[in-house]
């Protein structure tokens, strides 16, 4: 009677969107590999620097451009507060700009990835809905033959 009804096609289906989200899962959960470009960005590799007043003053900020370290050399101190203000603001722009630059560059791979990965996910996922659709459809067939018997 149920011979008309073939699950394979969706199991199939429920197979690759497995496999997918497992090769997600593992990619979200593995250690940085310095080998692999595609392995998410360190700390240190997310670290912005930048100068300011000729090199006068170095700043460096973390991932996201939060202030780390500021190196203000001691002889700017004769040119005045407004002066080194304005240097210290030049330095730290420039280092959250690196910043910003960096991790646009080295996140664009993973992001790559994370979208070519949701079409696949989108795919099977639309493979998957007509396989139930179509599982529907021989079920009410079956259950309109059976009913008439």
């Amino acid at each position: 009677m149920a011979s008309g009804i073939d699950p394979s096609g969706l199991s199939r289906s429920l197979e690759e969107a497995m496999r997918l989200l497992s090769q997600a899962t593992a990619a979200t959960s593995a250690q940085p590999d310095a080998d692999d470009d595609r392995a998410a960005p360190t700390a240190e590799q997310m670290v912005g620097r930048g100068v300011g007043g000729n090199g006068l003053v170095q700043a460096e900020v973390s991932a996201f451009g939060g202030l780390r370290s500021l190196v203000i050399d001691p002889g700017l101190s004769r040119a005045g507060t407004s002066a080194i203000a304005e240097y210290v603001l030049e330095a730290v722009q420039a280092a959250q700009a690196d910043e910003r630059a960096r991790r646009v560059e080295l996140t664009a791979a993973a992001s790559a990835d994370g979208a070519a990965l949701s079409q696949q996910l989108e795919r099977v996922s639309e493979d998957a809905f007509r396989g139930f659709q179509q599982m529907i459809g021989d079920l009410d067939a079956v259950t309109r033959r059976t009913d008439r018997r």
